[in-house]
């Protein structure tokens, strides 16, 4: 067994006196796992709970409290991820898990008892979630609950059905077949969102993924309409936002007072190009000082999507894990700081049953933990150079304030080569109370462990797609 070293166990104490004396949501950036990446959309209740446990013995100490099934749990494996008329739905038009998938959820359970389960594992239980209704209740034109009076909703006399509250004409563009909008504007659109999140709720659910409902495809309306019953539940349940195509902090500032999460990128996958995607926006959103901002019955994270570490699968695959993944591990290295220093959430998308003791090492590791969770003042910074002038464009830093006063200064190295990335102290400046200026600075660059004292700047040779990581405090 190891042992904790010290920094781990001062950010576990630190973390669970926050969520022990708060009870608001995400008062740091959540953190977790998520089926999506390594079993797409064809999850088993036994693949999924071997994963929450693993992630209760394993990680929940360092912080890692969500469990996540990710979409079409309700979709039998006889259909596809855009079939039609393969879903199992209620008769009010609700989703329900698929039984063959999910064995436990028969006579009318639901994840009841994987909920229960979950959250005897000290876990937090999550679910994805299409926005609008499904095709299959709309073609059905089922009746809306209203759950005031257990009857079919009813307004001007007339009871209301799924029909009169679809709109085929705004399908989700990714998902046509299966999902489309629904007029929120309607007492009856309203009544129907208010029916699905009692329900999940009943179950035990305490993190809802949205979907198709941000960036491009932005529906404010359900946003809102949901927020607002969400806000209204004795439960407290993370709201989270997907995806995040085209999303800008103009849109972020519509929703995150309604939400805990908004994705700010498309699905990401283990491809650099994917990685360096991040880079601008994570820039962008810092700028935005939308970061950790009030959110739904808590704070809200701009969120750069999964990690794709590990044993996954392909997008949209009909099929489980089956292969590694395709970064490097300096590329995992980059990718993990970046998000750390952006104080994205952290959801590992990998199979957990196959994590490696690297990977368990970087997505556990005490100073990037720390970053993520307490730093402040998170920001791009500028004041880089290089010897090699062609190499400048291809240069990144970030910087942020630990709460005890130490420095963080992340340098990443986009190129294909190795290059040597310095900053001079002078320009931490940036970020300490009025400018103030100080002589000293000593610490440790974090992946070589190699020590540092200087007054002057201070520097490190960067592999390609690679990074360092720089823990200063003044002396």
């Amino acid at each position: 067994m190891k042992c904790i070293s010290s920094l781990s166990l001062c950010f576990l104490l630190c973390l669970c006196a926050i969520q022990s004396v708060s009870s608001e949501n995400a008062i740091v950036p959540p953190r977790g796992w998520n089926s999506y990446d390594a079993f797409s959309w064809i999850i088993s209740e036994e693949e999924y709970l071997q994963n929450a446990n693993i992630l209760s013995e394993k990680l929940l100490s360092h912080g890692y409290e969500y469990a996540v099934v990710d979409f079409l749990w309700y979709r039998s494996l006889k259909g596809d991820r855009n079939s039609i008329g393969f879903d199992m739905i209620d008769e009010w038009g609700r989703m329900l898990p698929d039984p063959e998938k999910w064995p436990s959820s028969g006579g009318g359970r639901g994840f009841t008892d994987v909920a229960n389960k979950v959250h005897n594992m000290s876990l937090k239980f999550g679910i994805h979630l299409m926005a609008g209704i499904s095709t299959q209740a709309f073609n059905n034109n089922t009746p809306i609950l209203d759950t005031t009076t257990g009857q079919p909703y009813t307004e001007s006399g007339r009871v209301w059905n799924a029909k009169d509250i679809g709109i085929p004409s705004r399908a989700c563009r990714w998902l046509n077949n299966s999902f489309m909008a629904i007029n929120v504007t309607t007492g009856a659109g309203k009544a129907f969102l208010r029916s699905i999140y009692e329900l999940y709720a009943s179950w035990g659910v305490d993190f809802v993924k949205l979907d198709c409902v941000f960036g491009e495809d932005l529906d404010l309306g359900e946003i809102t309409s949901v927020s607002e019953i969400l806000n209204g539940l004795n439960n407290s349940i993370v709201f989270s936002l997907s995806p995040g195509v085209s999303a800008t902090p103009e849109m972020a500032q519509m929703v995150s007072s309604l939400v805990n999460m908004y994705r700010v990128t498309k699905d990401d996958w283990d491809a650099w190009p994917a990685i360096l995607s991040h880079f601008n926006v994570s820039r962008d959103f810092a700028a935005s000082n939308l970061t950790g901002a009030q959110g739904l019955k808590g704070k809200s994270w701009p969120d750069l999507d999964m990690l794709p570490f590990g044993w996954l699968t392909d997008a949209d695959a009909h099929e489980g894990p089956h292969r590694s993944t395709n970064l490097t591990q300096d590329e995992q290295r980059t990718q993990m700081t970046l998000w750390c220093m952006a104080k994205s959430p952290i959801m590992y998308g990998g199979d957990l049953r196959n994590i490696d003791p690297q990977t368990f090492d970087l997505i556990t590791n005490p100073t990037l933990l720390e970053i993520n969770s307490f730093s402040s003042n998170n920001q791009e910074f500028p004041h880089i150079a290089t010897l090699d002038s062609a190499k400048t464009d291809g240069i990144r830093s970030w910087i942020a304030t630990g709460r005890n006063g130490e420095i963080y200064v992340a340098f990443f190295n986009l190129n294909d080569e190795k290059t040597t990335i310095s900053a001079n102290v002078v320009d931490l400046t940036i970020v300490q109370p009025g400018g103030r200026t100080l002589s000293v600075y000593e610490g440790t660059e974090t992946w070589s462990g190699t020590l540092i004292r200087t007054n002057d700047t201070f520097s490190a040779e960067v592999a390609g797609h690679g990074s360092a990581l720089f823990v200063l405090r003044s002396s």
